[in-house]
């Protein structure tokens, strides 16, 4: 809460549920958005938060991890200094790396949450 200051939803006032596509890799189709351009179209996507708990959940059914070749922007979550958390996986394990909200590359792909 001291570094991801700012999450579309929370687990703070009760439990919740959202449903994003069951994909290795986020979501194609909203490549080279940027965080601030994904705000401005009002789509809703994973927070870093869910995309933690979409991680385990994910490897515990299928044994295989996400975002083996992409990065999860999780544009629902922004850092203290408004920056954007994006997830990855590498061989040394998963990543959680930093974005300016304005950044826009192929790799970066946030996932699309329907609550």
């Amino acid at each position: 809460d001291e570094i991801v200051i700012e999450n579309e939803r929370t687990a703070k006032n009760g439990p919740y549920a959202i449903w994003v596509k069951d994909d290795i890799e986020a979501d194609d189709e909203l490549k080279n958005l940027s965080a601030n351009d994904i705000q401005s179209k009002s789509i809703k996507t994973e927070t870093l938060a869910e995309r933690f708990i979409h991680e385990l959940r994910f490897f515990k059914e299928t044994g295989k991890h996400l975002d083996i070749a992409n990065w999860t922007l999780c544009s629902g979550s922004r850092y203290s200094d408004g920056g954007v958390p994006d997830v990855g996986w590498d061989s040394s394990g998963m990543r959680v790396g930093w974005s300016s909200p304005d950044d826009r590359h192929d790799d970066f792909r946030p996932r699309q949450a329907v609550s």
